[in-house]
């Protein structure tokens, strides 16, 4: 669940073009096109916890019906107290009162040693259809003889400033972790990247142990600094130099908070190029863009993964390189015996070994059978689901519309879809199951006025908490010792040097003032520190050492009188 969103890095645009004519002479155009249009709107202001402390207090509670009976529930990065009023039933909340919303919270939960459950079924009816959640995992064993294809890795770590702290520390972990995993018949390369990018070799080479050496000495020098621009390394990932044909499967891994304002700018990126290749998200902090690595990871046919503390490190990129290495599900479809359905998602991804299969379905009854089938291998597998015994459950109609809008909107980024087309799905399944999309919203009354009658309304931005783990200074450049600038103006020419585009600068310099002086930050102007110098002594004194030379230069050529 996130809880804090954190600055993001907003590429600039482009705003003029020049159109030459006769005799090199031109005019200049605006360019319409911005990569982040919607920049002032995405851009809030951040508390230095070295200032203020951390604020937007949460609470939360969970109440987890899994279906089974359960084994260890963790939730990872809060403390909290969890009650068992059955086998298959915990009840989750937050330890503290007061928790400040600085970091996402991450509650994972496995099944009692003795269950190990392969399907999971649940049905809800609203109005007049019938709802399935489906959620089925292959056999972990199952063509476990199958020797691994060679693999084409291409590893991209984010080494900008909002990766300061103690995420490029669990970034460079992860990534020395793969390339240790890494077997003598795969090819690899690693690129990282802020505001510019580099690659350790020119084109993907043998997981030899010299290049291998050579890669991880690489990784281990990166320091976090600059901007965010993950387009251009996307690219680069994604270009392929051996094509179809190959024999090689080719996976990307990338390794980032995802702190952008461009995503559709990527989202494109991944989809144009993806070709055969399959892009495998790490979201790395103690707030990554959920959102964007997720997204992300649909459109390039992988998987998202989450590391957000040190302690996970080792766990989690062993989860992910074992399913990197693990045979493919593919060729994967669900169909209902016994009336319509409208499944999502539209087309299932390809699975790794041990990794679940997440079905959401809207049926016209509910007496029939669903089948899922696909390849394992060589060898055709095939499980089938009796509706009417499926378990009752909560909210699957809410569940199945959002992944639809989802669907949407991936039609539309593929080239599937008109606009409009996607705008009137997206409208209709947001209003007939009242949920929040970038189309619709919520209106809350509140019913038990506060203000005092007369008094006139006002407006404030709230700032945000700086996630944890996060280094201010490599987000909004490092402030220098003794420097008398206002607040503000400090945190302006911080933001210059630091991660931020210019309207995130803005907000920053007013979070420095305090929340109520961000209705008054100006959107325009360069703000100058206004420091003071001893210019002016130093110009009297350099016009007081000319006047002596020239003294000097006088005495020692006096004039001489010819006599006549």
């Amino acid at each position: 669940m996130p809880l804090v969103v954190a600055p993001r890095y907003n590429p600039a645009p482009i705003t003029q073009t020049v159109d030459l004519g006769r005799g090199g002479w031109g005019k200049t155009n605006e360019r319409a096109n911005d990569p982040v249009p919607d920049r002032d709107r995405i851009t809030a202001p951040v508390l230095d916890p070295r200032v203020e402390p951390p604020t937007n207090p949460v609470a939360i509670t969970v109440h987890l019906n899994a279906g089974f009976p359960l084994g260890d529930v963790k939730s990872h990065h809060h403390a909290v107290n969890i009650d068992a009023p059955s086998d298959d039933v915990r009840i989750i909340r937050l330890d503290n009162h007061v928790t400040p919303a600085d970091r996402d919270f991450e509650l994972t939960w496995t099944p009692a040693a003795t269950a190990a459950p392969l399907v999971g079924l649940f049905r809800e009816h609203v109005g007049n259809a019938d709802y399935v959640l489906a959620l089925v995992t292959p056999p972990l064993k199952a063509d476990a003889q199958k020797e691994a294809l060679p693999r084409e890795m291409v590893f991209v770590i984010d080494n900008s400033g909002s990766m300061g702290g103690t995420s490029i520390t669990q970034a460079k972990a992860s990534l020395l972790f793969a390339l240790d995993r890494l077997k003598p018949n795969d090819r690899f390369n690693v690129i990282r990247f802020d505001h510019t990018m580099d690659a350790v070799f020119g084109d993907t080479v043998a997981a030899d142990a010299g290049n291998i050496a050579r890669a991880k000495a690489f990784v281990s020098a990166l320091q976090a600094s600059g901007g965010t621009e993950m387009v251009p390394p996307m690219k680069a990932a994604l270009s392929d130099r051996r094509g179809p044909d190959s024999q090689y499967l080719r996976q990307v891994v990338f390794l980032t908070d995802g702190e952008i304002g461009n995503e559709q700018e990527l989202f494109d990126t991944i989809a144009a190029m993806r070709g055969r290749s399959r892009v495998f998200m790490v979201g790395i902090g103690s707030a990554p863009n959920s959102f964007l690595m997720t997204r992300a990871a649909e459109i390039g046919r992988g998987t998202f993964t989450h590391i957000g503390s040190v302690d996970q490190v080792q766990e989690r990129m062993r989860e992910l390189i074992e399913k990197l290495e693990s045979p493919i599900v593919t060729g994967l479809t669900a169909s209902y015996a016994g009336g319509a359905i409208d499944a999502t998602p539209d087309a299932l991804p390809d699975l790794y070994r041990g990794e679940p299969i997440v079905i959401a379905a809207k049926l016209g009854a509910a007496d029939g059978q669903l089948e899922i089938k696909g390849m394992i291998g060589a060898r055709p597998w095939t499980v089938t689901l009796p509706v009417a015994k499926a378990a009752e459950g909560t909210g699957l109609s809410k569940l199945w519309a959002r992944r639809k809008i989802t669907d949407a909107e991936m039609a539309h980024r593929l080239g599937q879809a008109s606009v409009e087309e996607t705008d009137k799905r997206i409208l209709a399944l947001a209003l007939e199951h009242h949920l929040v999309s970038r189309l619709t919203s919520l209106v809350a009354v509140d019913a038990t006025p506060s203000r005092p009658e007369g008094a006139r309304l006002t407006r404030a931005e709230l700032p945000l908490n700086l996630p944890a783990g996060w280094d201010f200074d490599k987000v909004f450049g490092t402030e220098r010792k003794g420097d008398d600038t206002p607040a503000p103006q400090r945190l302006e020419r911080r933001a210059d040097a630091g991660n931020l585009s210019a309207p995130a600068k803005r907000t920053a310099a007013a979070a420095a003032a305090g929340p109520l002086a961000v209705a008054a930050a100006q959107p325009a102007g360069v703000v100058l520190p206004k420091t003071a110098t001893d210019a002016e002594l130093k110009i009297m004194a350099g016009l007081l050492l000319l006047a002596l030379s020239f003294l000097l230069a006088l005495r020692r050529h006096p004039h001489r009188h010819t006599a006549h």
